[in-house]
């Protein structure tokens, strides 16, 4: 048997947050007993996106929609939430999901691999949530998205980190993350630079770009 096995439930949690050594017990408590919301932060993220009534967002990558109504009140009545999918499966769920919460400003896009079927010069931002490490060829897909920006478009990556350790480590798939300087140069390669950096998610980095000549700003709590 496993010695944490034998320990009482709080006891693990507080080994758990102890060996974390980042985090304090009670943020640790809450990643294990919040779910999803507990390590993804939502309302930060989506506050750290700046996003404005009537922008046109895309979401790549969308899976079960998580992410579609935290986008969908942010951009508002006016504004376009994209979610892209490239399985007819997640297509037809995504659809049900926006029809059962009534997200009248969401479309589902059925995009393809190589390309996710924006609307030329629209996008006022596109972001990834677990998905870059799942794209390939991701210069040659990213050097396409620049045409699918609006004027001022940005980029925006969330990723599971590839330094994290465990106990955090346990939370994240066995091998989806990435470097986060891999995704700088990625990006730089397909015609980017790196405008933003937030260090507040415990699992992800979170960085954010725009076209242009290379060079990154500091990470922002």
């Amino acid at each position: 048997m496993s010695p944490w096995l034998r320990l009482p439930p709080l006891l693990v949690l507080v080994a758990l947050a102890s060996a974390c050594g980042s985090l304090s017990k009670v943020d640790f408590g809450r990643l294990v007993t919040s779910g999803r919301d507990g390590w993804q932060h939502p309302e930060r993220v989506v506050e750290a996106l700046a996003l404005s009534p009537g922008d046109s967002v895309a979401e790549i990558g969308a899976g079960d929609g998580y992410w579609l109504p935290w986008l969908s009140e942010a951009v508002g009545a006016e504004g376009r939430v994209y979610a892209v999918e490239v399985e007819a499966e997640k297509v037809e769920t995504l659809k049900e999901r926006v029809s059962r919460e009534s997200l009248d400003n969401v479309v589902v896009v059925h995009g393809r691999y190589e390309d996710p079927e924006l609307p030329d010069g629209e996008i006022d931002l596109a972001m990834t949530c677990l998905t870059y490490h799942h794209i390939e060829e991701r210069e040659a897909y990213f050097g396409r998205l620049l045409a699918d920006l609006g004027p001022g478009g940005r980029v925006a990556h969330l990723d599971d980190r590839h330094d994290v350790r465990p106990p955090l480590r346990w939370f994240q798939g066995s091998g989806h993350w990435s470097d986060p300087a891999a995704i700088r140069s990625e990006m730089g390669a397909a015609g980017y630079r790196t405008v933003e950096e937030f260090d507040f998610l415990p699992l992800q980095s979170f960085q954010v770009f725009r076209p242009g000549v290379s060079g990154v700003a500091g990470a922002r709590p």
